[in-house]
């Protein structure tokens, strides 16, 4: 399968070097804003060498690995730039994790430095820790600025981190050459100009957050980063989109979702849509909104995107991931790794310049999923993506799911394995299986847990002791006892003949005003059972362990707001999933606007 974008050839450069070229030409452009701060050109490049030469005078270099802890702000890119202007390489870690998943990070990939911000220095779990935002400018550091060394295409530039299927996040190691491949062969599709405005809404703990930040800043357009409470709140997103004049945005099929569902009306030059499935009917949505749509596919192991698909909304079954990017093959293997012919499905194995190292510290399984190319010229690889496909008569490649327990859980990838064997370490679990469940557009987990001998099923336990370890997205929203395990012939759990968990009765559903104290509490469980079709059963309920999840707390907002005419924070909603807390935000908010009595459902 040969590339169908076409783009020029790109500097054999570190990206870090282009982004401070691009600094020369354009010095007072302004680079990067996030709420009322920014940062022109000249600014992020002097902020990014000098958290270089404190880094280096630290004796951080080439070899070393540097944990970046850092949010939603003009810190973010500043970090990364500084981490590869020392020669390390830069090891994303959510502050909003679990503490065992980061310090399995750190562990796993030697990260003995943390930069950060002052508001987040107290959460890092490495012994050196430099400050962003702290005064530093001793001799040492001076020198330090001086002696920054070069860097080779081959040099790591960073290692991200996915679900394991062995119950532990693995590493994915990355070149500086496949990370200046990743991010200019975008340009391609998006073909950024100077004055464009590109809105990134991506965690930095998610691949696709690379190309929000850098390629932009190698075209001298300006990147306005949505704090978090925006990214989880589709009216305040609808707002910063509007207010920032943004002309590109990159988002998951949920977030473009909440900006619909937000009353957003359109006026992107360039809308790019990744991270799961894209819907026909959402695709036609964006396609009349956008000047245009771009649907993308890649794995981490292969540097972000891999291909790209312009969308024309008349796409009817399926939505293709198109044809690849610039210096990318893709291939469609049978069992015996032999090619397809168009039309038939096989697995989707990728090729090019953006397949990665491999697995950090795990040489078996990198020999697995990285194999030599049989097509390819001598040296060329393949990784397995573990994903089906075909591809059309015209080349484009079409998904047909998964071929392991892999899935995508809102623009995540989710190893299942990993949430069933942290399940099975609780003691009163002898057994556990985790399956995707369909939920409207989007999909749901839902944990099946055998209690052991003389264990109750205690989900709310369950529920805590998932989040010990696992992030939000990677909880199950569902939790079924199963006494017995349906089986297949071969003896393994035969997951299709799992009960789909039973909607609850009418009656069951229907919120008992009589059993709450207020009528505030009331309404607002009334809310609850109209978003979720499960009414909570005391003020202890909790809104994901009812099956919630992001998109519903924005149906929240909502609801909230006409009925008592107060906007709550969607992240706040969030951070107090209980009845009880947020019957406590909204008391608060009504309080503070002075607004009447919940209007009448039937009045709204």
């Amino acid at each position: 399968m040969s590339d169908a974008l076409s783009s020029p050839p790109w500097p054999r450069r570190a990206l870090h070097e282009l982004v401070a070229e691009q600094a020369d030409r354009t010095p007072d452009r302004v680079a990067v804003r996030c709420g009322d701060r920014s940062l022109t050109y000249r600014d992020l490049a002097a902020a990014g060498r000098r958290a270089a030469a404190r880094l280096a005078a630290r004796g951080v270099g080439p070899g070393h690995t540097v944990a970046v802890m850092v949010d939603r702000s003009v810190e973010l890119p500043v970090a990364l730039l500084a981490v590869l202007a020392s020669g390390a390489a830069f090891v994303p870690v959510d502050p909003g994790y679990p503490r065992e998943r980061q310090a399995h990070m750190l562990a796993d990939s030697g990260a003995t430095t943390t930069l950060t911000v002052g508001r987040l220095a107290g959460r890092a779990g490495t012994a050196d820790v430099v400050v962003l935002d702290a005064p530093d400018e001793d001799e040492a550091t001076a020198a330090a600025a001086d002696a920054l060394p070069a860097v080779a295409s081959g040099d790591l530039a960073y290692i991200m981190y996915t679900s394991g299927s062995t119950g532990r996040p693995k590493g994915v190691a990355v070149d500086h050459g496949c990370l200046v491949k990743g991010v200019l062969t975008m340009g391609a599709a998006v073909r950024l100009e100077p004055g464009d405005v590109w809105l990134s809404v991506t965690s930095a703990s998610f691949d696709p957050v690379l190309i929000e930040l850098f390629l932009p800043l190698v075209h001298g357009s300006t990147i306005v980063i949505a704090s978090e409470q925006q990214v989880l709140d589709g009216e305040a997103l609808h707002e910063v989109l509007a207010a920032s004049g943004a002309s590109v945005l990159q988002a998951t099929p949920l977030t473009w979702r909440m900006l619909l569902d937000a009353g957003w009306a359109g006026g992107l030059r360039v809308g790019l849509c990744g991270g799961e499935t894209l819907a026909p009917s959402l695709a036609a949505q964006l396609a009349a909104r956008c000047g245009q749509v771009w649907n993308i596919y890649g794995p981490t192991e292969t540097t972000v995107w891999s291909t790209a698909h312009l969308v024309t909304g008349d796409e009817r079954d399926t939505v293709p991931v198109g044809r690849p990017l610039p210096d990318t093959t893709v291939r469609v293997l049978d069992a015996e790794r032999r090619a397809v012919a168009a039309g038939e499905s096989g697995e989707v194995w990728i090729g090019g310049g953006g397949v990665t190292r491999g697995y950090h510290g795990r040489p078996e399984l990198t020999d697995e999923c990285f194999v030599a190319d049989p097509f390819g010229p001598p040296g060329a690889r393949l990784y397995r993506t573990g994903d089906l496909g075909r591809l059309r008569e015209d080349g484009a490649l079409e998904l047909l799911g998964r071929a392991d327990h892999q899935v995508k859980i809102r623009g995540h990838r989710v190893e299942l394995g990993e949430i069933e064997n942290w399940l099975q370490e609780h003691p009163s679990v002898a057994g556990a299986a985790v399956v995707p469940q369909p939920d409207g557009e989007e999909q749901r987990l839902v944990a099946y847990v055998r209690p052991g001998r003389e264990h109750l099923f205690d989900e709310a336990g369950l529920r805590a002791h998932a989040a010990l370890r696992l992030p939000r997205h990677m909880v199950p929203g569902t939790f079924v006892r199963v006494d017995v395990w349906p089986r297949t012939p071969s003896g393994k759990i035969d997951r299709r003949a799992l009960p789909v968990p039973a909607a609850p009765s009418a009656e069951a559903a229907a919120p008992a005003a009589t059993a709450w104290d207020d009528e505030l509490t009331a309404a607002l469980a009334g809310i609850w059972q109209d978003v979720l079709g499960a009414a909570p059963d005391g003020v202890e309920a909790n809104f994901f362990g009812l099956g919630g999840h992001s998109l519903q707390v924005m149906q929240m907002v909502k609801r909230i707001k006409a009925a008592f005419g107060v906007r709550m924070n969607a992240a706040r909603l969030m951070q107090a999933p209980t009845l009880g807390e947020q019957a406590a935000l909204l008391r608060a908010a009504v309080m503070t606007t002075g607004t009447p009595d919940p209007v009448p459902a039937a009045e709204r």
